[in-house]
């Protein structure tokens, strides 16, 4: 059985994980401006924000595959 052009629930999960950690890291950076205490964390942020985008990409379609939904419009 393939997944729906919409991806799995893993995936959109994944993907809104990804949007929450930007979010964080503009947070972050703001703070840091003032605290460089919170270096560490920026680090920390980035190398979340990596590892999420690698499982990402391994997860998410080719922007060359066609997805199912061209497929049913013919």
């Amino acid at each position: 059985m393939s997944t729906p052009f919409w991806g799995n629930i893993d995936s959109r999960r994944l993907a809104r994980a990804y949007v929450a950690l930007a979010f964080a890291q503009d947070v972050a950076k703001g703070y840091a401006k003032d605290h460089t205490s919170l270096h560490p964390l920026l680090s920390a942020l980035d190398m979340s924000a990596k590892l999420i985008e690698e499982i990402l990409e391994d997860v998410l379609p080719e922007d060359n595959e066609t997805p199912e939904a061209d497929n049913l419009l013919m």
